[in-house]
């Protein structure tokens, strides 16, 4: 059992078989899901790969609790839980399937979301593509442990993968009103970077050859600005910080008033 009350305000465990085990008084609003190896193998390095375990990660939607429903459904927001085992796809590191945000209805701006990981080492892969979604532009990669949160600005397609030896456990708010996009990354067989186990043990980049011209990819730390410019303290679970204040999470579904923010975070 992994106990994750401290870590993120709220009463809940991982159980031994990866499980999310919520304690009385938290609820799931959301449909939870299990992504399975025979969806992820349209975006694996090696297709052929055969690990261990059909299930490859669990999606719990909606965690909060009882008595903060009403505020995260007026406040349009929603806190899910992801659970990602360190089991290896072959030599690539286990991964969420990633996806980018369909563009807010009457601009060409999508919402943003902000992640906090709960336990374990994660590497958070952003990138963007040009406006026709042909060539991708920006590749960047966060390394993150336990209280780092990171933020996906507008506009960028995403994967977590677990580079470390422990179950990762990452938690993220993101606004009820987004629709997610898959097709552009199994279109591409993947995000543009592999993260494959090299020789030495330590995580390596390999290029997706299905995407022409990459730029190179730059590996960023983020902390210090999710803190000065959107107000989260590194000491502070975000689920806590969020729900004493929610409009700390406003640029969730108002990105366009944030752009200098945005800005800053791949800089």
């Amino acid at each position: 059992m992994i106990d994750l009350t401290k870590v993120s305000g709220l009463p809940m465990e991982v159980t031994d078989d990866f499980q999310l085990n919520l304690k009385p008084g938290v609820v799931e609003s959301g449909q939870k899901f299990v992504r399975k190896l025979s969806e992820m193998e349209p975006v694996l390095f090696d297709r052929k790969a055969k690990p261990e375990q059909e299930e490859l990660y669990h999606v719990y939607r909606g965690i909060s609790l009882e008595s903060d429903k009403t505020l995260t459904a007026v406040n349009h927001i929603q806190y899910d839980v992801t659970i990602i085992p360190p089991i290896m796809l072959g030599d690539e590191y286990n991964k969420t399937l990633g996806h980018y945000h369909q563009n807010i209805e009457g601009s060409t701006v999508a919402h943003p979301e902000i992640y906090e990981v709960l336990n374990g080492k994660a590497l958070f892969l952003l990138q963007k593509m040009d406006p026709e979604m042909k060539n991708v532009i920006t590749i960047l990669a966060f390394e993150a442990g336990a209280g780092d949160k990171v933020i996906y600005p507008p506009n960028y397609g995403h994967i977590i993968v677990n580079i470390g030896a422990e179950v990762l456990v990452t938690a993220n708010w993101i606004s009820t009103d987004y629709k997610p996009l898959y097709e552009p990354i199994k279109e591409k067989e993947g995000m543009a970077i592999y993260v494959i186990r090299g020789k030495d043990g330590q995580p390596t980049f390999v290029k997706n050859e299905n995407y022409e011209n990459q730029p190179l990819m730059r590996k960023l730390t983020m902390n210090d600005k999710v803190r000065t410019d959107f107000g989260f303290d590194a000491q502070e679970p975000m689920y806590t910080a969020a729900i004493r204040n929610p409009k700390l999470l406003e640029f969730l579904n108002n990105p366009i008033k944030y752009a200098v923010q945005f800005s800053s975070l791949s800089s």
